[in-house]
């Protein structure tokens, strides 16, 4: 699989190594100034005030962004795992699930699958996430058997749905009526 500049330059890898190479650099001029103020060459200012900070600050300044993009990976990993588990799962559900508003689970589910994490869709008249597995697995419905009204939602293999007109149970296994 290629990857673009964009898929790069994201990479917490990428920041997290570069911090750590400028750690690296950074305490060897660091050891470099100190021997040389040891042996009192005149040299040691250069090392200690000049190269060490100018490796040290960067690095460290990499590593954090680093550990923070690696923070948000490992939270879009644990919510494509989620929406894997689920076949459907409401948008507002998984905004409560995440502590953000509607919006931003949105755009998390959206990076999850442009990311190729997870297959799916968000169906907007129910407002719900459907994974590419689950669309196989819908119930074909014209209405409640029994009282004839349009249904409220798609019902999957296995799921059982309440009519909002007359109470009916719809189960998915194939249509079951219970009054209620």
């Amino acid at each position: 699989m290629t990857r673009n500049a964009q898929d790069i330059l994201g990479d917490w890898q990428i920041f997290f190594f570069l911090g750590i190479a400028g750690l690296f650099f950074g305490c060897f001029f660091l050891l470099i100034g100190l021997i040389l103020f040891f042996i009192e060459a005149e040299m040691y200012n250069m090392f200690l005030l000049g190269f060490a900070p100018l490796a040290l600050i960067p690095g460290i300044i990499l590593m954090v962004i680093g550990m923070r993009k690696r923070a948000r990976m490992k939270d879009l990993e644990s919510l494509a795992d989620i929406l894997r588990a689920y076949r459907r799962i409401k948008v507002s559900k998984i905004a409560q699930k995440l502590g953000v508003n509607e919006f931003e689970a949105e755009r998390r589910i959206a990076i999850c699958v442009d990311r190729g994490w997870v297959k799916g869709y968000i169906d907007r008249t129910t407002e719900e996430f459907f994974t590419l597995e689950s669309i196989g697995q819908v119930i074909p419905q014209t209405g409640c058997p029994n009282c004839g009204a349009p249904p409220e939602r798609i019902i999957l293999v296995g799921e059982q749905a309440k009519c909002g007109s007359c109470g009916a149970t719809i189960s998915g296994t194939g249509v079951e009526l219970f009054k209620q």
